[in-house]
Order: C-alpha cells, then structure tokens, then sequence
C-alpha cells in the first residue's frame, strides 16, 4: 500500500477516534467547570495511569490529524499532487505525527 493511501486511511481513523475522544474531553471539562470538589475530581482523576494515556492518546490523535488535516489543505491549494512529492508529503506526515506523538507523551508523563 503507497504511502498517501496510509496517511490518508490514519487522518480517517484519527477523525474517527477524535469523535470517541471528545466524549471523554467534553464530560472532563464540563465536570470540572460545575464545581470546586467536581474540578478536584476531575484533577485527581487526571493523575491516574488510564486517564494519562486517555490524555496522550487523545493528544496525539490530534496533533496527526491537524498535521494530515494541512497536507490535505496544500493538496486541495494544487501543491504536492504529483505521485513523487505525494509520497513524500505523506512520509513526512505521518513522521511529524510520530514525533508529536512522543512529545506529547514527554509532555504527560513528565
């Protein structure tokens, strides 16, 4: 399978799990807005190994779909459509979305 086919098979799976995600995020954030004890809760929940990985998942789901999200915008502007810049646009993609995701993880658990 050519490399813009898996970069554009994970910017779906990543709006895909974005979806999912935000569940999560949505209900952290409402809870902690609604009181001083439920942000307490929400902040002591954050501590946890689950919640941490809940965390960084979410992160770096994000930071590759923003990053696929610009290669298709530079694409739909003319830019990076032939097959050799192509490919290498969608190798560079989806390295950038390894090592936000690794910085991301820096990030968390430090």
């Amino acid at each position: 399978m050519p490399a813009t086919a898996k970069a554009s098979i994970f910017h779906r799976v990543t709006g895909v799990a974005l979806f999912f995600a935000l569940t999560f995020v949505i209900w952290a954030w409402s809870e902690s807005l609604s009181s001083a004890e439920s942000f307490e809760f929400v902040k002591g929940l954050f501590s946890g190994f689950i919640a941490k990985f809940i965390a960084w998942g979410t992160l770096s789901v994000l930071g590759y779909h923003l990053i696929g999200g610009i290669r298709h915008i530079i694409m739909d502007m003319g830019h990076w459509e032939e097959l050799e810049s192509g490919n290498l646009s969608a190798k560079i993609a989806m390295a950038l979305g390894v090592v936000f995701a690794v910085l991301a993880g820096v990030w968390i658990w430090s």
